[in-house]
C-alpha cells in the first residue's frame, strides 16, 4: 500500500505527518502477534447487553404473541381460519382459507374444493356460504356463514364482490391454492368482465415438469452445484499462479475496456458524420441547415439537427473516457504488476490453507441460528398488532366507501394490522439487532481470514503453514478480537439504521406527494449509502491490521487510514487487477460447472429430462453463491497480503523482508521506502 511517489518524498515533515508515519517492527516481530490482548471489550460487553435485551423483547413477544395471528390467513372480517382469536369467531373447524374476489381476501372453510374441469362458475362461494346450481356436490366446503352478517351488498359482483365461483383448489399451509386448470379458466372469466383485475397465472403443466426436472436431477444439481464448483475454484486460482496467465488476463480486460469505450465513442462520431453526409442541409452543427418544423417535405428539421448533434457529443465524451482511461493505466503500470503479484500470492495462500474456503459454512451456520431465534421473536412481535378493517373500492376514483357506494361500485373489505408506538419502537430496535448481528458475524469472518493470510505471509518456512493455521486463526480472533468486530460492525449498524430510517421517511414522502421531500430524501440516502461503502471499505482494512498487530479498532481504523492516504495509487491498481479477477473469477466457475453439468446429464442414459436447461441453470445458481463465497475470501486474502508486503516493505531491510519472488522482484526493481528513523517511530 505505501506508495512513495517523487512528490512524496519532496515533501516536507509537516506534510508527511499530515499522511502518518512509516512502521516500525515490534521488537522480535516475526509475523502476527503472538502475545495479544483482548481488544475493544467494552463493545463486547454492548454487543452482548443488546443480545440480552433482544432476548427480553422477544419472551415479552412470546408471552402475549400468537404466531397463529401470522402463519395463519385471516379472513375478510378479522377471523383467523383454525383457531379462536380474541373476540373474534371460533374458526377451529374452518381451517382453510378461499379467496372471494380478485383482490385476495377470503373466507375460511371446512375443506378446500376440487373440481374436474377446473371451475363451476354455476355455483358460487363466499360470505353466504356455498350457493348456486351444484351447492349440494361442495357440502363439504362448508362456511362458517355466522361469522360474516354485515355483507348485504354487493355479495355476487364477480369479481369484485364477496363470492367466486368454486375453483379446483389443493390445501397449501392452510390456504386453497388455485390449481393450473383453475387459474386458466378464472383468467378467462375475469376477462370477460370489462376492466376487471386479473390474478397471476401460471402455466401448470410446465411447471409441473420443470419441477419433476428439478427432482430427479437433485444429485446432479447437488453434486456440481458444491462439489465441483469448489473443486473449480481451486483450479481457478491454480491457474492464476502458472505464469503468463494472470499477465494475460489482467491486461487482456484493460485492453477490452478501453477498447470498448473507444469503441462506442468512434461509432458514435462516425454515425453523426454518415448522417450529416446523408441528409441535404445538415452541415456540421446544422448551423447553415434550412429548417422546417416537420418531415412531411423530406427537408431537414431541427429534431435532425439536434440528434446528429447529440450523437456527435456522446461519442465526444466517450472518446476522452477512453483517453483518460489510456492516461490512469499508463500511470499505473507499475502499480498493476505489484497487484499481479499479490493477486499470485493470494492464490498461493488459500491453496495452502484449502480449509479456509469452509469457513464462510461456519459464517452460514451462525447466521442461520441468529435468524432462527430472530424470525421466532418477530413473528410473535408481529402477531401483537390489531387487526383493523379497510377497504379499496373497485373503482380507483372513489377513496371512501361512502363515495364508493354512491358511485355504484363495490367498497371490498379486507384487514390489516395497526401497532402502537411501543410495538413500533420494538420493531426497530428488533431491525436493529439484525443488522449488528448480521455485520458482526460477517465482521468475524474478515479478521479469521486476515489473520490466516497474515500468518501464511509472515512465515518463512511455508512448509509448516496448512489448514490447521485456519483453526488457530479462528481461536485467536475469537478469543482476542470479538470486541473489535463488534465495534466496527456497530459503525455499519447505525449507517443501515439510518437508511432505514430516510427510506420509511420516503415512502411517506411519496404518499404525501411532496416532490420536494422525496428530492432532499433521495439525495440523503445516497450520500448514506456512500457512508456505508466508504466505512466497509476502511473497515476491512481496519481489521486487516487487527489481525497483524493485535490493535484495537479505533488505533487500526486510524492506521489503515493513513496507510490507504499514503497508498492511493496502490490501492486503485490493486481494486481495478482484484475486481478483474473477481469477476472473471466467478463467471469462470459458473459456467465451466454449468457446461459440465450439461454435458454429463446430457449424455447419461439413466436421466429422463423434459427441459435440460432447468437443472442446468440451477447448477449454475447454486454455483455462483459457492464462487460468490470463494471470492470473498479471495478478495479479503489480496486486501490482506497488499497490507502484509507495505509493512514487510517499510519495516525490513532486504536481508531481512518476508517477501519472496514475485514481490521481492518489485522491491528490487524499483526501490523501497527509506528506514524510519527515530523521530518517526511509529512502533505497533
Amino acid at each position: 500500500f505505501f506508495f512513495y511517489s517523487p512528490s512524496y518524498l519532496n515533501m516536507g515533515d509537516d506534510e508527511k505527518q499530515d499522511m502518518g508515519t512509516k512502521m516500525v517492527a515490534p521488537a522480535d516481530f516475526a509475523g502476527p502477534m503472538d502475545k495479544r490482548g483482548c481488544t475493544d471489550i467494552l463493545c463486547l460487553l454492548l454487543i452482548v447487553a443488546h443480545w440480552v435485551a433482544m432476548t427480553g423483547l422477544g419472551a415479552f413477544a412470546v408471552s402475549e404473541g400468537d404466531y397463529r395471528v401470522v402463519l395463519h390467513p385471516m379472513d375478510v372480517d378479522g377471523n383467523v381460519c383454525g383457531i379462536k382469536y380474541g373476540d373474534k369467531a371460533d374458526m377451529t373447524d374452518y381451517p382453510n382459507f378461499y379467496y372471494i374476489n380478485s383482490y385476495s381476501t377470503g373466507v375460511c372453510v371446512k375443506t378446500c374444493p376440487t373440481v374436474t374441469n377446473g371451475m363451476d362458475y354455476t355455483t358460487f362461494i363466499g360470505v353466504e356460504g356455498v350457493s348456486g346450481t351444484n351447492s349440494g356436490e361442495y357440502s363439504a366446503v362448508e362456511v362458517a356463514t355466522s361469522a360474516y352478517t354485515t355483507y348485504s351488498n354487493k355479495v355476487t359482483d364477480f369479481p369484485y364482490g364477496y363470492s367466486f365461483p368454486v375453483l379446483d383448489t389443493a390445501s397449501y399451509m392452510n390456504r386453497c391454492a388455485l390449481t393450473g386448470a383453475a387459474t386458466t379458466a378464472l383468467e378467462a372469466q375475469i376477462s370477460s368482465v370489462s376492466g376487471a383485475q386479473q390474478m397471476s397465472s401460471t402455466d401448470e403443466g410446465t411447471l409441473t415438469k420443470i419441477y419433476g426436472d428439478l427432482y430427479d436431477s437433485m444429485t446432479y444439481i447437488l453434486g456440481f452445484g458444491f462439489c465441483v464448483a469448489m473443486i473449480v475454484s481451486f483450479l481457478y486460482t491454480f491457474f492464476l499462479r502458472i505464469p503468463g496467465v494472470l499477465f494475460l488476463m489482467i491486461w487482456g480486460c484493460i485492453g477490452a475496456v478501453f477498447a470498448m469505450i473507444a469503441g462506442i465513442g468512434g461509432y458514435a462520431v462516425t454515425e453523426a458524420e454518415n448522417w450529416r453526409t446523408a441528409e441535404p442541409g445538415l452541415t456540421e452543427h446544422c448551423s447553415d441547415a434550412t429548417l422546417t418544423t416537420d418531415n412531411v417535405t423530406g427537408a431537414v428539421t431541427a429534431t435532425d439537427c439536434t440528434k446528429a448533434d447529440g450523437l456527435m457529443y456522446v461519442g465526444y465524451v466517450f472518446l476522452g473516457l477512453a483517453g483518460v482511461w489510456f492516461l490512469l493505466i499508463c500511470y499505473l503500470r507499475r502499480r498493476i504488476q505489484l497487484a499481479l503479484a499479490i493477486v499470485k500470492e493470494a492464490a498461493k495462500s488459500i491453496a495452502a490453507m484449502p480449509l479456509i474456503i469452509l469457513f464462510p459454512v461456519m459464517q452460514c451456520a451462525g447466521f442461520v441460528v441468529f435468524m432462527v431465534i430472530w424470525m421466532i421473536y418477530a413473528v410473535y412481535l408481529a402477531s401483537l398488532g390489531d387487526p383493523t378493517e379497510t377497504g379499496i373500492c373497485s373503482t380507483a376514483t372513489y377513496l371512501t366507501e361512502t363515495l364508493c357506494d354512491a358511485g355504484g361500485a363495490t367498497w371490498i373489505r379486507y384487514q390489516s394490522f395497526v401497532y402502537n408506538d411501543d410495538q413500533t419502537k420494538m420493531g426497530w430496535y428488533l431491525l436493529f439487532t439484525y443488522f449488528w448481528s448480521s455485520q458482526f458475524i460477517i465482521a468475524l469472518g474478515q479478521i479469521v481470514i486476515a489473520m490466516c493470510v497474515a500468518k501464511w505471509y509472515f512465515c518463512r518456512d511455508k512448509s509448516v503453514i496448512s489448514s490447521g493455521t485456519v483453526f488457530q486463526s479462528i481461536k485467536d480472533s475469537f478469543y482476542y478480537h470479538t470486541g473489535t468486530a463488534a465495534f466496527g460492525s456497530l459503525i455499519i449498524a447505525i449507517i443501515k439504521m439510518i437508511r432505514a430510517a430516510i427510506a420509511y421517511a420516503q415512502r411517506k414522502a411519496k404518499q404525501s406527494g411532496s416532490k420536494v421531500a422525496q428530492a432532499v430524501l433521495c439525495a440523503l440516502q445516497c450520500y448514506m449509502w456512500c457512508m456505508e461503502k466508504c466505512m466497509k471499505f476502511l473497515n476491512k482494512n481496519a481489521y486487516i491490521q487487527t489481525a497483524i498487530f493485535g490493535t484495537h479498532f479505533c488505533a487500526s481504523a486510524k492506521n489503515a487510514f493513513f496507510l490507504i492516504l499514503r497508498n492511493i495509487a496502490r490501492i486503485g491498481a490493486c481494486t481495478i487487477v482484484s475486481e478483474f479477477v473477481i469477476i472473471i473469477g466467478k463467471a469462470f466457475i459458473c459456467f465451466i460447472t454449468g457446461g459440465c453439468a450439461y454435458f454429463l446429464m446430457d449424455s447419461s442414459t439413466d436421466l429422463q429430462l423434459n427441459y435440460i436447461y432447468a437443472p442446468v441453470f440451477m447448477v449454475m445458481i447454486l454455483s455462483w453463491f459457492v464462487a460468490s463465497m470463494f471470492m470473498n475470501i479471495f478478495g479479503m486474502a489480496i486486501a490482506t497480503i497488499l497490507q502484509c508486503f507495505v509493512a514487510d516493505e517499510e519495516m525490513f531491510d532486504a536481508g531481512t523482508r518476508f517477501a519472496d519472488s514475485d514481490l521481492a522482484s518489485f522491491i528490487d526493481a524499483n526501490g523501497a521506502p527509506d528506514k524510519p528513523t527515530e523521530k518517526d517511530d511509529n512502533t505497533l
